[in-house]
């Protein structure tokens, strides 16, 4: 996927792409859409250090071992994808064997977790997607990380055919729900497919419980195979 000749310099992230991507989940080729990437050593656009980034931080994900520095947010991934919170490191690197991952941002938002990527560094990103990464990946499902990059995302259109998806547990504050928990369910169609997707909350928020999020996944996972059917 993505060979050389099929690439434009404006992708600047080559997305991390498991290697049973094509056979998914039930049938299903998923794709989880971040926000951005940030870089410790300083901002770079030399090709050679955006092009592998997405899958040097990712590929290790498929490996059954898990340590202290993949963090509370790929933790976070590992539940979203399995759906359990007894996991094995080797459950969870077998599920990432089948989906892709891909960040909106095709520009480093800065040298800290915190660092924010700017709203046209979003939208120019989403552009990107949708006319060089979707066709050649031909998602089935987009499940968006960020009620932000689902904003910023400027494609798709609702489905009114599909059931929204309804975050049981999301975050409440005194006693009223402070946060959204209705989400719809778009169809996105790019150049050769189409994809059902829905927006989480970005894991590092916690506003959305794990099990909100897995249960997104899963939702969209069963509408899909239900469009086929």
């Amino acid at each position: 996927m993505l060979e050389e000749q099929e690439r434009s310099e404006d992708v600047r992230f080559l997305p991390y792409i498991g290697e049973r991507y094509e056979q998914g989940i039930t049938g299903q080729r998923i794709l989880l859409l971040g926000e951005s990437h940030y870089r410790k050593e300083g901002l770079s656009d030399d090709l050679a250090i955006t092009r592998p980034f997405t899958r040097e931080v990712f590929c290790g994900m498929a490996e059954p071992v898990r340590g202290k520095k993949e963090g509370p947010f790929f933790k976070a991934l590992d539940l979203l994808l399995t759906g359990r919170a007894d996991l094995s490191a080797q459950e969870a690197a077998d599920v990432w064997q089948r989906v892709s991952f891909a960040n909106l941002a095709q520009s480093f938002a800065g040298s800290q977790a915190n660092h924010r990527p700017r709203n046209v560094a979003l939208r120019a990103g989403g552009d990107v997607l949708f006319k060089h990464i979707l066709p050649v990946l031909k998602p089935t499902v987009v499940l968006v990380l960020g009620r932000v990059t689902w904003r910023m995302f400027r494609h798709g259109n609702p489905e009114p055919s599909v059931p929204p998806y309804l975050a049981k547990k999301v975050s409440r504050e005194g006693g009223r729900r402070r946060y959204i928990q209705q989400r719809d369910v778009w169809s996105l169609n790019y150049q050769g497919g189409s994809a059902l997707m829905t927006w989480v909350y970005h894991p590092s928020w916690h506003m959305d419980t794990w099990q909100d999020r897995a249960g997104a996944l899963r939702h969209l996972i069963v509408q899909a195979g239900n469009v086929e059917g």
